[in-house]
């Protein structure tokens, strides 16, 4: 085997530190400051797309926060318009209520007045009535007319 050969060492050994030295060079001038670029820019940007997130979180937050506050305020609105509308209304029902009642109560009234005029002139026919009805009956009984009051 010529690995194993003495009088070859010092040419392997030459030629091994040559090819570690050409490797060390093209490693450290070439290849790792494009990889260490290449390390720092993913970084950065990295780094700056969780500062724009972080941003972004912010704005998220306080336009929640604006929008519970606009919602909380139309809520509080609305239920003071609510409250508003139901005493107007509850007012005007009240005045319809008191104004119908009125209205019935002038309507008994005028009844009752007519009931009472009707019970009075029929008061005063019954007299009359009575005693025309008394005067058939006698007839029908008797034969007889009466007499009347003037003759």
């Amino acid at each position: 085997m010529p690995q194993l050969d003495t009088s070859t060492f010092a040419s392997q050994l030459f030629w091994l530190v040559i090819c570690f030295l050409a490797l060390y060079f093209i490693l450290s001038y070439i290849a790792l400051p494009k990889i260490s670029k290449v390390l720092e820019t993913r970084e950065q940007t990295i780094e700056a797309k969780i500062n724009k997130a972080s941003l972004y979180r912010e704005q998220a937050e306080d336009l929640l926060n604006e929008y519970e506050a606009i919602l909380a305020k139309a809520r509080e609105d609305a239920h003071l318009h609510y409250k508003s509308s139901a005493s107007a209304i509850s007012a005007d029902v009240t005045l319809k209520q008191k104004d119908i009642i009125d209205k019935l109560s002038n309507r008994l009234h005028l009844a009752e007045q007519t009931l009472y005029r009707s019970r009075v002139e029929a008061g005063k026919e019954m007299g009359s009535i009575a005693e025309e009805i008394a005067n058939l009956i006698l007839d029908k009984l008797t034969g007889r007319s009466p007499r009347k009051k003037g003759a």
